[in-house]
């Protein structure tokens, strides 16, 4: 139950934010691959400082994968690099503490799904 209380937190917050930018007729936050970066972005974040804390080498390895993902690949769309970060953060998580590899490919399971329904049932609704 402790591990779920920053999640939800995490979500809440991005959901939040997200909403916030909508309002304020920020259009390209509405897209499907905006919304799950909002989503995502925070969660992996989370995982990887609980994956980290403490381990000086470990934290110098994530930096430098990140870093080559994120400048030596031509990257497409945003919601491309963050599934880019997620499976890294996973990899390296597994190592470590495989319980927050679990939680980090469940939770992208379900906010990805979850995401799609909603579109799906918002534009069968209006």
């Amino acid at each position: 139950m402790d591990e779920i209380k920053p999640l939800l937190l995490l979500i809440i917050s991005a959901l939040l934010i997200r909403q916030t930018l909508v309002f304020s007729n920020q259009g390209w936050a509405k897209s499907y691959s905006q919304t799950i970066s909002f989503l995502l972005l925070p969660i992996i974040t989370y995982i990887i400082t609980k994956t980290i804390s403490g381990n000086i080498a470990l934290s110098l390895g994530m930096i430098g994968a990140l870093s080559i993902v994120r400048f030596r690949h031509p990257v497409k769309s945003a919601l491309e690099l963050v599934i880019y970060f997620a499976l890294i953060t996973i990899g390296i998580a597994a190592s470590v503490r495989t319980k927050w590899a679990i939680q980090l490919v469940v939770c992208t399971i379900l906010i990805i799904l979850i995401v799609k329904i909603i579109q799906t049932l918002s534009k069968k609704f209006g």
